[in-house]
């Protein structure tokens, strides 16, 4: 009786080990088919993002751009015009105010200097060079869909009268550096953006669809991810000592 009971008691333990490993083996194949699922998804969603969102995008000759994504053009009376570059306008897509900078506020490259607004949410725009304000583009006050209609000229949303101009020139890119970078930031959000979750309806009938996201992509998406975006893409650390 001893003998048949050991056996029953290791039968029952192999019995009771074989459940649990064969559990285990399914949440594990469960787990890795959400993971796999969210990495299918997210290459789908990420292919979208370069090819449509940012067709087009370029910088114009002459043009300096900033890791803040900003742009500075030199006139020809010593001062700079500076404004939005094309990349920021496409991902953030509808703007319905430009928050104009004070003229005569004298700032610093790195510090706030403007912003533009879509709804509730404000995206801020740091300074890419040292001076002080000595004009805005009261058209965007009024307008500030014209923005987007001419980014790099009467898309220019303030002027400055340089303080530092040929240091912060060096900390800035031009010609093929720039558009090399530009090609980086391209990619960068499009890794960003296969990280987040699609959490609005409207994006997921248009990924569902096999819709092409065309610009404003952030217009779909949740608070967190527009916060996000700005923190990393329009408020990096910039160098201010090169």
């Amino acid at each position: 009786m001893v003998a048949i009971f050991v056996i029953l008691t290791i039968v029952a333990f192999i019995v009771a080990d074989s459940i649990v490993q064969w559990s285990q083996a399914k949440s594990e194949q469960r787990h890795g088919d959400t993971v796999t699922g969210r990495r299918r998804e997210s290459r789908r969603v990420a292919d979208l993002i370069p090819a449509f969102a940012f067709e087009g995008i370029s910088v114009p000759q002459g043009i300096f751009v900033d890791a803040g994504h900003t742009w500075v053009g030199l006139k020809a009376s010593g001062r700079t015009h500076i404004g939005m570059d094309q990349f920021a306008q496409n991902v953030i897509g509808r703007i319905d105010e430009v928050e104009l900078p004070e003229v005569g506020r004298e700032v610093r490259r790195g510090e706030k200097l403007f912003a533009v607004r879509q709804g509730d949410r404000k995206a801020d725009f740091v300074a890419p060079m040292d001076g002080v304000v000595s004009s805005v583009n009261e058209e965007l006050g009024r307008h500030p869909e014209a923005i987007k209609a001419d980014p790099y000229q009467q898309g220019w949303i303030c002027a400055l009268k340089p303080k530092n101009l040929a240091k912060n020139l060096k900390q800035l890119s031009i010609a093929e550096e720039a558009a090399a970078w530009l090609d980086k930031e391209v990619q960068r959000f499009q890794e960003f953006f296969a990280l987040r979750p699609i959490q609005s309806m409207a994006l997921g009938y248009v990924l569902q669809d096999g819709g092409r996201l065309t610009g404003g992509v952030l217009e779909l998406l949740d608070d967190e991810t527009w916060h996000l975006f700005t923190s990393e893409f329009l408020q990096r650390k910039v160098a201010t000592n090169q």
